[in-house]
């Protein structure tokens, strides 16, 4: 479970979600108290617990058991005002900064969760590092073990960005409708691999 309570300036957020999540995201210290963001809410998984394993069938092909599935996601106290979220889904770890591993928005404002492997109906998704739209699953290189962010953000409009926007689009459009977020964080890799 992920209730950091960090503010964010709105175009400091903006800015550090459009650098391809650099640090953390939308984390930083806030530079104007007005346009603090403080609305978190709570995310977890049935699966696997805030800072611990994912199971192995949610990484890629290349590990034992790996089936690259969603993990199902679970999100509570989201603020008033949420027409939609998006889902953003990163590793901090790679070689060259942050990988974005999915970027999805237009979920539904009523819903508040994800079952495994889910296929959503009138979603749009954006591309990722590797340049291509839809969830690329935990793969990090043989023996080396990654941080997997699954940030939700609560958004002010149904559906931000178009289908195939790249990085530079989506994250930008994301961050401009941000009302609220919560994240939970699995380790995958390591020992795991082949």
């Amino acid at each position: 479970m992920s209730r950091d309570r960090r503010p964010i300036p709105a175009a400091v957020g903006a800015l550090a979600l459009a650098g391809v999540l650099g640090g953390c995201g939308l984390i930083g210290q806030p530079q104007n108290k007005s346009a603090e963001l403080s609305e978190w809410f709570t995310v977890t998984s049935p699966v696997f617990r805030d800072g611990r394993d994912l199971p192995p069938r949610y990484g890629c092909t290349t590990y034992p058991g790996g089936g690259g599935k969603t993990p199902p996601l679970r999100w509570s106290g989201t603020p008033a005002g949420t027409k939609s979220f998006a889902i953003v889904m990163d590793d901090p770890d790679g070689s060259s900064g942050a990988y974005v591993h999915w970027v999805i928005a237009g979920i539904d404002g009523t819903v508040n969760e994800l079952v495994e492997g889910a296929r959503l109906d009138r979603t749009v998704e954006g591309l990722t590092t590797g340049k291509k739209a839809g969830y690329a699953p935990p793969c990090p290189p043989k023996g080396e073990r990654h941080r997997y962010r699954f940030t939700i953000y609560a958004l002010d409009d149904p559906a931000p960005f178009q289908n195939g926007a790249a990085l530079k689009d989506s994250l930008p459009a994301i961050a401009e409708h941000t009302i609220g977020r919560g994240r939970i964080t699995g380790n995958f890799g390591g020992e795991q691999a082949r």
